[in-house]
């Protein structure tokens, strides 16, 4: 395969990532979250779950894509002879590709607390024996959890989004740091 097709294989793949994570956070916070309001709670639950079920795959597969299809891009562009050279770090281009990395890590973390810490929260159902208090504590835990992975959700856009920045200072520069 050469070089130029590889390049485009791999410009595909990671922009196909990028429009699956970014997009499908964008209809998730804009859209069916707002849209969420007008229908009656349970409803409301299980379309969150269902939808969330799912759309953590997607993210899962776009996470994984990012790396992948990253370093394909960066080795058919023949990028890699700036990391062989000792001042890869201290470059625009270098300084700018590696807070994408802490970024993407970041995002990752971001999603293993959402996938495994707080929507298990909200999934717990009460036992036969719940009291009204241990019932009572248990919805305040999952609103605790539904605020947190709003929060975190809303993080993970605006770190996206400045992801991109950061890649379209590659795509059309050197880097913008």
């Amino acid at each position: 395969m050469t070089s130029t097709a590889m390049q485009i294989i791999a410009s595909y793949l990671h922009l196909l990532a990028v429009a699956i994570y970014l997009g499908g956070t964008i209809a998730m916070e804009f859209v069916l979250g707002p849209a969420q309001k007008y229908i009656p709670p349970a409803q409301a639950q299980v379309v969150a779950q269902r939808s969330a079920d799912r759309f953590l795959v997607l993210v899962w597969g776009s996470l994984a894509l990012f790396p992948i299809s990253g370093m394909l891009l960066f080795f058919s562009l023949g990028d890699q002879h700036l990391v062989a050279k000792g001042h890869f770090i201290s470059s625009s281009y270098g300084q700018t590709l590696v807070t994408m990395m802490i970024l993407w890590v970041v995002l990752v973390i971001n999603g293993s607390l959402i996938t495994f810490f707080l929507r298990p929260k909200l999934t717990r159902k009460a036992s036969a024996g719940t009291t009204g208090s241990t019932m009572s504590g248990k919805i305040e835990e999952m609103v605790s959890a539904a605020k947190w992975i709003e929060r975190i959700t809303r993080a993970d856009l605006v770190i996206a989004l400045f992801i991109v920045l950061l890649g379209a200072s590659l795509s059309y520069g050197n880097g913008i740091l």
